[in-house]
């Protein structure tokens, strides 16, 4: 299969997680209102912040194959993670504001109003959740996407977070009433820790910041290896889910122009079919 066929299917897979997502948490929400559970209202918001982690990943997919243009001479690569980084600030505010709600209602706790029905929410809710994170890591595992594996793991993370208040309405529901407060508490604990990660990716790929050493070392070896010059230093820069690479060889000064041009044109082709690098540039140096 192509790579614009690959694209197309992760694309449809995001896009039907992003009003999967938002249709369990707007469902949830507005039951919320009516049946007063703080635990059912934070695994709404749950969702819908999961549903903007599923529009960065489709943004993400649908802006990296764009063309590059005078504005954008490195592509538009950075821009999932530029995303990522805004939709994590709006996640920590999500996540701050059932919090605060939750400490209002934990010190005075007040019945939830209609225990089936936000039961029947939470349940359905975590097992729409889980049944769609599961599709979607299939599609991500089939063509070793790695943010379309970050989406399935959120989906999953917003299956266990409606299970986990689930329990903690059934406590309520048995004489213990702060217990949904609490469920909410810990709900909004996911919140954080998804927040919290995704600042975290997309800062370090904001500035430049390489996860993989062990590939630099890698490259060095399988360039010496096959081409028998000396590999001085490879400098990589992350492109999304690629690397931008620029390698610095040692060759002989006696070298014909053309013989050092043959060789780096052979580095550089080889290191991108090895490697899957983006834009590789062979820099020499005399010996």
């Amino acid at each position: 299969m192509d790579k614009s066929a690959v694209f197309e299917e992760a694309r449809r897979a995001a896009w039907v997680s992003i009003w999967t997502l938002i249709a369990i948490g707007v469902t949830e929400v507005l039951i919320s209102f009516f049946s007063s559970s703080l635990t059912l209202f934070a695994d709404g918001l749950d969702s819908l912040a999961d549903a903007l982690v599923s529009f960065v990943v489709w943004f993400g997919i649908r802006m990296i194959h764009r063309p590059k243009s005078r504005l954008f001479p490195f592509g538009y690569t950075k821009i999932e993670s530029f995303a990522a980084f805004v939709a994590a600030v709006v996640i920590l505010l999500l996540g701050s504001f059932i919090v605060y709600n939750a400490y209002r209602h934990f010190l005075h706790p007040e019945p939830v109003g209609n225990y089936p029905i936000t039961m029947i929410s939470l349940a359905a809710a975590g097992a729409v959740s889980l049944q769609r994170a599961f599709k979607v890591r299939n599609v991500a595992k089939k063509y070793d996407l790695i943010s379309l594996n970050l989406d399935a793991k959120n989906s999953i993370k917003d299956g266990t977070a409606s299970f986990l208040g689930l329990g903690s309405v059934i406590a309520a529901f048995f004489g213990i009433p702060f217990m949904d407060a609490v469920g909410s508490i810990m709900i909004a604990g996911y919140i954080f820790y998804m927040a919290f990660t995704a600042l975290k990716e997309s800062a370090l790929v904001l500035i430049d910041a390489v996860k993989n050493p062990e590939m630099q070392a890698e490259m060095t070896r399988y360039i010496e290896a096959k081409f028998n010059v000396k590999v001085e230093k490879i400098l990589l820069r992350p492109a999304g889910q690629e690397f931008y690479a620029q390698i610095h060889v040692e060759l002989n000064k006696n070298m014909s122009l053309n013989d050092a041009n043959d060789i780096m044109a052979k580095i550089r082709l080889s290191v991108i079919s090895k490697f899957e690098t983006e834009d590789t540039v062979v820099i020499p140096k005399p010996v």
